[in-house]
């Protein structure tokens, strides 16, 4: 290498030689730091840094490095967990290339062959790269390989991990990396590959829950990578918010045709919807369509398709997506990112704003803000909620702030389905063990005991499980059903969809939720079709194009807004600044102005004030902390109240001064005054007692030490 490197040099030669063939004349500088920490061995490592950082070879450059020097020719080395099918098989790819004549690599998915998968078990080595379902299926049907397979393990290597955190696939990864060492009795260090946090301590919690093994952060090194933003706002009056997204695309395709782009939308339904807009500008203009779709209910030949296209380069695309193109699939060069409406997540737009600027360019981000400016706005629409949402993440962006990932939230959902996989795996297990191996030793470490033997005992209530005279935990008749059920292995919930096929050649479109009937006419995949028959024995709608169509309807999941988000918004309605990335050509600098003098007409910046008839608490605390604040003014005052992010409705001074009076209240005495369908939003929440339901609930949803502090804050301002 042309630079000095002291880690290039404790690399094996064949990796070195790699190096070399790529015509690198040094190593970044978060694989230069993260080469020595693994290559010891002896320690948890988390390697962040933004997308297309060299994150992927600052791991394996020194994980290949050991497989050479150990030379075990028997069990997998490294056990390789990933978020996506897609990212698997784009891995895949990579590693080959780097491994080549080093060591075997596997992927495992549910698109591999029975046949490899087979041949793999029977004589495991190298790399296995599989997703946490399929990993839970091979720990309940192989248990009898496992040790064999798993004896040789130097490294567990977890792909994307905010993608995990603080989701029901975070704590069902979680438990299975603890299953796994419980099965070979050793601990295996883990390296977990990721974007930028804040707050590193609580991700270091997250990949090993008992601090067990030191884990190391190297240094990402500094950066003077060049980001560009430009905000674009459009206001839209009562029944005009067609004409405000016409001109989005409009500008879009202005903008971005004739090179590779990434345009984000919050909601499938705006995917489509933009999608159709852009092929219909396409048509009008007669030029080629460069527009394609790309989000979860599309066919996986589609978006594969789509993936492929961006990545070769050969023509120009623009992928209008969801969080599906956000990890990092490889999608080559792209130019530019666009953000539709409002941006709800300051570390999801980094990671959508790191898939641009590569080989050396910029990264191009332009945000497309909508606010509501009809007769009957409310307090939200005349403060320019989206704009000014816009302007605190970019900011926060710019500060290298994001949210704090919460990890204290009880799974009781999770904890069910690992329950029975323990079963599948063993067949049975004593209480007192089951709730070792899960909690005290796994990964549900905050269930205790007693909650864990009521949540047997509510599942045995519904013959999900039985107890036999022995004392000994296996599966009921219910059980069985859910075992037997192809989506167990996932533990977050899955919904019965419609396969959406062309008529006129067979081809498989997509999937959609059975809210469809024949004669309906429907955008699906950015085209317009209609719905000529549907098979329901076989769950499948034929469908032949149309001149017109409505979107259909999803499934879609959203961010809460967090604390710092909405405290910096307060930061930018009390600021003068004029920030330089707001377009002028749009009303994104007169909206900013207007939001800063509504503000002061309401007197926002106290701590109450008032909205025609509505008195409000402006407490700036987020979604969480308010709905806290509201409940516990229910349980006190039998006050109804409403809440976003930024205030409480229907709150005045005088209710503050009584309310904090009261004793601090446990976050389970808060719950009942939700409806149970309220709190059942995990996979098996159904199957949970009202008690376990509210303990499960008020742990994710509620935090009443931060709300009770915030009471006390406003009270005394």
């Amino acid at each position: 290498m042309a630079q000095k490197s002291s880690s290039f040099d404790l690399l094996e030669p064949k990796v070195q030689k790699w190096i070399w063939r790529q015509g690198w004349t040094s190593l970044k500088d978060i694989q230069e730091n993260a080469i020595p920490p693994i290559l010891d061995g002896d320690c948890d490592v988390i390697i962040s840094a933004a997308t297309a950082g060299g994150k992927t070879e600052a791991v394996f450059l020194p994980v290949l490095t050991t497989i050479l020097r150990d030379k075990e020719e028997q069990g997998y080395q490294v056990l390789y967990i990933s978020p996506l099918k897609s990212l698997i098989n784009d891995q895949y790819r990579r590693l080959t290339d780097i491994a080549q004549g080093i060591t075997n690599i596997t992927p495992w998915h549910g698109d591999i062959s029975s046949c490899k998968k087979k041949k793999s078990l029977a004589a495991p080595n190298g790399i296995l790269i599989i997703t946490p379902e399929s990993l839970e299926s091979l720990l309940m049907h192989h248990h009898d390989k496992l040790k064999n397979a798993f004896g040789k393990l130097r490294f567990v290597v977890i792909d994307e991990l905010h993608a995990f955190i603080p989701s029901e696939r975070g704590k069902q990864l979680q438990s299975l990396m603890s299953r796994i060492e419980h099965i070979i009795r050793k601990q295996i260090p883990r390296i977990a590959m990721s974007a930028t946090f804040s707050d590193y301590e609580v991700v270091k919690r997250f990949l090993r829950q008992d601090n067990s093994l030191p884990c190391v952060i190297p240094d990402q090194g500094t950066s003077n990578h060049e980001i560009k933003v430009l905000i674009k706002e459009y206001n839209y009056g009562y029944n005009e918010e067609k004409i405000a997204d016409a001109k989005i695309a409009n500008d879009i395709f202005l903008r971005l045709r004739g090179t590779n782009n990434l345009v984000f939308t919050n909601r499938r339904e705006d995917c489509e919807r933009f999608c159709s807009l852009l092929n219909d500008k396409c048509l009008e203009a007669h030029v080629p369509n460069e527009f394609r779709i790309h989000h979860g209910s599309i066919s996986k030949e589609s978006r594969t398709k789509t993936e492929q296209e961006l990545q070769s380069g050969r023509t120009p695309i623009t992928a209008i997506c969801t969080a599906t193109l956000e990890l990092g699939v490889d999608i080559g060069k792209v130019k530019s990112i666009a953000q539709i409406d409002v941006a709800d997540s300051i570390s999801s737009l980094r990671q959508r704003l790191g898939r641009s600027g590569r080989r050396n360019e910029a990264s191009i981000l332009r945000v497309y803000s909508k606010d509501y400016n009809g007769d009957n706005a409310g307090l939200l629409d005349q403060l320019k909620n989206h704009l000014i949402q816009n302007i605190a993440v970019i900011e926060l962006l710019k500060e290298h702030k994001y949210e704090k990932p919460s990890i204290n939230g009880i799974h009781l959902s999770t904890l069910i389905q690992q329950i029975l996989s323990i079963i599948a795996e063993f067949g049975s297990f004593y209480p007192k063990d089951g709730w070792r191996l899960l909690c005290e030793e796994g990964a549900f470490e905050n269930v205790s005991p007693t909650l864990f033997l009521k949540l047997l005992k509510d599942l045995g209530d519904k013959d999900i499980i039985r107890q036999t005279n022995s004392g000994q935990i296996v599966i009921g008749s219910e059980g069985e059903m859910l075992l037997a059920d192809k989506e167990f292995y996932a533990a977050f919930n899955t919904y019965p969809e419609v396969e959406i096929i062309n008529a006129l050649n067979g081809q498989h479109i997509g999937s959609l939720l059975n809210f469809i009937k024949v004669g309906f006419c429907i955008v699906f995949g950015g085209i317009k079709w209609e719905i000529k028959d549907i098979d329901y024995k076989a769950n499948r709608a034929y469908v032949i194009p149309s001149d017109w169509g409505g979107l259909p309807r999803f499934l879609n999941d959203g961010y809460e807004i967090d604390s710092i988000i909405s405290q910096k918004m307060k930061e930018v309605y009390l600021s003068k600044e004029s920030y330089p990335y707001l377009d002028s050509k749009t009303e994104a600098i007169t909206c900013l102005q207007e939001a800063r003098k509504y503000f002061q007409i309401y007197k926002l910046q106290g701590t109450f004030s008032r909205h025609g008839d509505n008195e409000i608490m402006l407490t700036w605390a987020g979604a969480k902390i308010n709905r806290t604040i509201s409940l516990i003014a229910k349980l006190y005052l039998d006050k109804v109240t409403g809440y976003n992010h930024i205030y409480i409705t229907r709150f005045n001074k005088d209710d503050l001064t009584e309310l904090v009076r009261f004793p601090k209240p446990k976050a389970t005495s808060l719950c009942p005054f939700l409806m149970r369908f309220t709190k059942e939003s995990k996979k098996y929440d159904h199957l949970l007692s009202d008690e376990l339901l509210d303990i499960q609930y008020a742990s994710m949803y509620l935090d009443v030490d931060a709300a009770w502090e915030k009471l006390k804050e406003l009270e005394l301002n």
